[in-house]
């Protein structure tokens, strides 16, 4: 093993290398050419004495000895970023590698970006949106810097940070009996057919702990996308359980109808991050934007 002789340049192929599972889309990443990328991958795995990464079917899977060297390589890497910003003169650099959960991946996200890119000259943020459980792993993995979920990260070794609310509404087709504005008790819900998000989302664990554990119902449909539930709601599929924000345009044009409930379900949106990974100047900066700005 020869680490001491380990450079930069190496574990920037490196960590590409494993946020792509790909050598072509590493390469195009880092503007280098797939040859000189393998190139310097090997010449890595050499220094080291082991691979790091199982080749499956045209794909690069980070394998065991690469999972112990990626958070060092993410450290090194954070840390020369802050060192460039600190004596590189202009503001932080970098790139941010966000993620978020459906609903706020779909409604703030993008107006987050809009009030914060035009402080900072830096490339476009990697941008990821999936459900709760596949953004904590990917965190795990050092594949992201942050990401804004709105469910339990299940015990991870994450740190969660509230930052916004939300509120989530029972929603049907109009014509409903439930959809007659009158103030309803959950026990209301009682047999109804209901459309709902994946197993793995924030909108569904909510479910499960709020009204599941109140009624008897059935499950119609599982989407992982909140508009197509509104839309099996509009056609009279089943009731929903859906954020304001994902719902708001549907109710405005009256293609679904908010169910009146005396209970009011309420949730917080959190930014999660790696329990003990170094943030750099640049996610430093933009988490203490996004806890001073308002959804």
């Amino acid at each position: 093993m020869n680490v001491s002789s380990i450079t930069l340049r190496q574990l920037r192929v490196f960590d590409a290398v494993a946020r792509h599972g790909s050598l072509t889309r590493a390469a195009a990443d880092l503007f280098v050419t797939k040859a000189a990328l393998s190139a310097a991958l090997k010449e890595l795995e050499t220094q080291l004495g082991a691979p790091l990464f199982d080749r499956v079917a045209n794909r690069l899977r980070i394998n065991a000895c690469g999972a112990q060297l990626r958070p060092l390589a993410d450290d090194v890497l954070a840390r020369m970023a802050a060192l460039e910003a600190a004596f590189g003169g202009g503001g932080p650099g970098g790139t941010l590698r966000i993620g978020a959960s459906v609903t706020i991946g779909n409604h703030i996200l993008p107006r987050l970006l809009a009030a914060y890119l035009p402080r900072v000259a830096i490339p476009p943020p990697q941008v990821t949106i999936a459900n709760t459980t596949r953004l904590s792993a990917m965190l795990l993995r050092y594949d992201l810097d942050v990401a804004f979920v709105e469910g339990s990260t299940h015990g991870a070794a994450l740190t969660v940070e509230p930052l916004w609310r939300d509120r989530l509404r029972v929603i049907a087709a109009p014509g409903h009996r439930l959809a007659d504005g009158r103030v309803r008790r959950v026990g209301d819900l009682a047999g109804e057919t209901w459309v709902l998000r994946e197993a793995d989302s924030g909108t569904r664990e909510q479910f499960a702990r709020r009204l599941e554990p109140e009624i008897p119902w059935t499950l119609g449909l599982e989407f992982d996308t909140n508009e197509a539930i509104v839309n099996a709601v509009a056609a009279g599929l089943g009731l929903g359980f859906l954020s304001e924000l994902a719902i708001a345009d549907a109710l405005a044009a009256g293609r679904v109808a908010a169910v009146a409930l005396e209970e009011v379900h309420d949730r917080s949106l959190d930014a999660a991050v790696t329990r003990g990974k170094f943030q750099s100047p640049l996610l430093r900066d933009f988490l203490d934007f996004c806890r001073g700005w308002a959804a």
